[in-house]
């Protein structure tokens, strides 16, 4: 059996999270608290089952970097890559959002 990965953070990742929260629980609390346990538990699946997301492609996103995978949490997109014994959570952007757009300028703030 596979040991588990280790979750971690960027600090984008970081700041989105807090973000939904702020966003959700503005109006209902309960719901902003019940939106991040949800990500989490599904962040935390990927330590057993790192390779259960989506390859984002590599021909169609070459200005992205190679690497990402993401989950659907509706309506949200976790982006991670798998990093030796750890996944990176990148960014956790809503569906709606060019979340491209995001993953590209963060991926170039890394250079």
């Amino acid at each position: 059996m596979q040991q588990k990965k280790e979750i971690k953070y960027t600090p984008s990742a970081i700041d989105d999270m807090d973000e939904i929260f702020s966003y959700i629980s503005h109006d209902n609390v309960a719901a902003g608290e019940r939106l991040l346990e949800n990500l989490d538990f599904q962040i935390e699946g990927l330590a057993e089952f790192p390779y259960i997301g989506t390859v984002l492609s590599e021909e169609k996103y070459t200005l992205v970097g190679r690497g990402f995978r993401f989950i659907v949490v509706p309506p949200y997109l976790i982006f991670y890559k798998i990093m030796d014994d750890s996944i990176i959570i990148h960014r956790i952007l809503h569906g709606r959002r060019d979340f491209l757009r995001e993953l590209f300028d963060d991926f170039q703030k890394e250079k």
